[in-house]
């Protein structure tokens, strides 16, 4: 099966968990397509200033991957700069956020799986 990106769902959230500023994401797949196995499949896009707030995953985890840009990552009071090809796994009950502390535009994709 083949998604076309003009058929992906586009979403626009201010504040998203507590986070500053107004985030778009493009969801890739739709969770009903990925066979109970995850529940996001997103392109996430920041401009400067924007972030999600922090969150704990308790049944899932959440995996990041950078592709443009530079992202800050807090993770359990924990700080470290994503670069493009950086990679992030967030495992349950695993605290994290994420900032564009940057002056440019950032993309990520954003995986949240079943475990």
């Amino acid at each position: 099966m083949v998604i076309r990106k003009e058929a992906q769902r586009v979403q626009v959230r201010d504040n998203v968990r507590g986070g500053n500023g107004t985030l778009e994401n493009r969801h890739i797949i739709e969770p009903d397509r990925m066979f109970g196995s995850a529940t996001l499949f997103s392109e996430f896009f920041f401009d400067p200033g924007d972030g999600i707030g922090p969150h704990v995953h308790d049944a899932d985890a959440e995996v990041y991957y950078m592709l443009e840009g530079v992202l800050t990552l807090i993770e359990d009071g924990k700080e470290t700069e994503l670069r493009p090809g950086d990679a992030s796994y967030a495992h349950s009950g695993t605290s994290h956020a994420i900032e564009n502390r940057s002056d440019r535009p950032a993309r990520m994709l954003a995986v949240i799986l079943k475990v």
